[in-house]
């Protein structure tokens, strides 16, 4: 058996309900702190219009039906009485079944032309949990927490520990287990789940803290988001389970982790090293909501780590454009590491409510944006108080430049222009970086008018991952279809190869200018973008030689 010595120590040495039973009780995360049964009034009085479609959600997940990476609507279980399995293992989408019995490292989800693993791997995160957390919340209907024990139970029975495609990825492992123990914060009542029902919960999570320990996505020459979601998972399973004999051990290595790994993946000026706004996002969440439960558990990160975070906000107080959304700049999986609320991929205006509420700064609360749901469901009614309690920014957001990360961003009322110019990211290696040099985004009186393209697939279709991360594909100037940088077989790795010669903002209270000047394959392209705000106008200039 996998991994059989590790269920034979587990049971015999940890396995110890009434300490499960009694610290189920704890929360970390939701509500902040606020009591529970002050909840559904709070909300129902400040989002009337959400509380039926949220039951709405809940219901559909109570009958399998999910919407997953744009696929509409697909019931994902046999009709019939009672609970009805799930299908775990298949790409839906593309008709694709893995076995459940394979050996994880044996999986094979690369290179099969049509397929995409992410399916069932979004799937397995277990993120339509909340839902059904906050339905029962809402309703105090016992429905919606059968289906959470029900279908974690039969995930459990269906994907032992170290077989089948959802253990194939440790990222994906530890997602998983931060949703089942953040979303049981909701159903903390003793009686709500038998104890048979608590030791297989508690099993899983431990197995799956072994599996994260024991293959860990570490690289002496490289560590990314993945590595990070690695220890992040691990440090939420340490400090929601301090009864595991390696539950010590756990905190203090992935908090000394956590702290190492900020400084390597976070540029001094805040942003993400991995050339993507979205990956930004993603590993926000995973560091902030670290720190956020490490506080709430009294557990002190360094200042060093809490300052990166702060100036992850501030960059996406600059990033959100007018409209909320974010651009579309590098890679977009959709990846996330706790959803509160369902919304759109680019909406991150979310964050800058979970800014304000944290910091108790009014420099991230803009008069454009309400109280965020999201924030609603981390820091509770009095969450809210005090956002009304925060008066609004007075000045507003000027243009901002992240030399580190090559972000160059212009504002002037509700104008906004995003400019990527600077490194692939990862050290060089570019794994979600695309050939964007002096591409932009342009957003006019709060209405998008030039935008990124995106990034469509990552593994299904080769050929359509890279004709999304080309220079012809973005809002930049192709010569003779050369790339800026060489496009390989890899589809994760993009090597630098632009020499970047300039890259500059500045402005005076009449004008804001972009000056921006490249060279690759022989090839010199400067790009000059001028917002004039007297006649309102804004002006591009390229010229180039080669």
């Amino acid at each position: 058996m996998f991994y059989k010595w590790e269920y034979l120590y587990y049971h015999f040495f940890y396995l110890r309900p009434k300490t499960e039973i009694d610290f189920i009780q704890k929360r970390y995360l939701v509500y902040g702190d606020d009591d529970s049964a002050n909840i559904a009034s709070a909300y129902s009085e400040l989002f009337p219009d959400k509380v039926r479609a949220k039951i709405n959600e809940a219901d559909l997940i109570c009958k399998h039906i999910f919407d997953l990476l744009g696929s509409g609507s697909k019931k994902l279980s046999p009709e019939g009485p009672g609970y009805q399995p799930i299908d775990w293992h298949s790409d839906f989408k593309n008709d694709f079944h893995w076995n459940p019995q394979t050996l994880y490292s044996h999986v094979r989800y690369r290179n099969i032309r049509g397929v995409e693993v992410k399916v069932p791997w979004e799937l397995s995160r277990f993120q339509h949990l909340n839902i059904l957390g906050q339905a029962y919340t809402l309703t105090k209907h016992r429905k919606y927490a059968e289906e959470f024990s029900n279908q974690i139970a039969d995930w459990i029975k269906n994907n032992p520990i170290g077989l089948g495609v959802n253990w194939r990825c440790t990222m994906d492992v530890a997602i998983r287990a931060v949703n089942w123990l953040v979303t049981m914060e909701y159903f903390h009542n003793e009686d709500t789940f038998s104890q048979d029902f608590l030791k297989e919960f508690y099993l899983s999570i431990y197995e799956h803290g072994k599996f994260i320990r024991n293959h860990l996505e570490y690289s002496p020459k490289l560590t990314g988001n993945h590595y990070l979601a690695d220890i992040a998972g691990l440090f939420f399973i340490a400090v929601y389970c301090p009864f595991f004999r390696e539950s010590k051990k756990w905190q203090e290595f992935t908090l000394n982790e956590l702290s190492q790994e900020i400084e390597k993946q976070v540029y001094p000026d805040g942003c993400n090293f991995e050339a993507s706004v979205s990956y930004h996002r993603f590993v926000l969440e995973m560091l902030f909501y670290s720190e956020l439960l490490g506080k709430r558990a009294g557990i002190e990160f360094p200042e060093n780590y809490k300052n990166k975070i702060r100036k992850m906000f501030e960059f996406s107080l600059y990033c959100v454009k007018p409209n909320g959304m974010a651009p579309q700049i590098g890679d977009n999986d959709n990846g996330r590491f706790l959803i509160f609320c369902k919304k759109p991929v680019l909406e991150h205006k979310y964050l800058l409510t979970l800014a304000a509420m944290h910091y108790k700064d009014s420099q991230f609360k803009l008069s454009e944006f309400d109280f965020d749901e999201e924030a609603f469901w981390v820091f509770g009614p009095s969450g809210k108080k005090s956002w009304d309690d925060l008066p609004y920014r007075e000045k507003p957001l000027n243009s901002k430049a992240f030399p580190d990360a090559g972000w160059y961003i212009m504002r002037d009322e509700n104008n906004y222009c995003f400019i990527s110019c600077g490194p692939n990211g990862q050290h060089g290696n570019g794994g979600h970086a695309h050939n964007d040099k002096l591409s932009f985004e342009l957003t006019l009186n709060g209405q998008d008018v030039i935008v990124d393209p995106g990034t469509y697939v990552y593994l299904p279709y080769p050929e359509k991952r890279n004709r999304f991360r080309s220079t012809a594909y973005h809002n930049t100037i192709a010569f003779d279809n050369r790339e800026q940088s060489k496009i390989s077989d890899n589809l994760f790795s993009l090597p630098d190869r632009v020499k970047i010669i300039k890259a500059e903002l500045t402005g005076t209270n009449d004008k804001i200018i972009f000056q921006g000047e490249i060279q690759y394959a022989d090839i010199t392209h400067k790009r000059t973008i001028t917002r004039d705000k007297k006649p309102g106008t804004w002006q591009i200039t390229d010229t180039f030689s080669y």
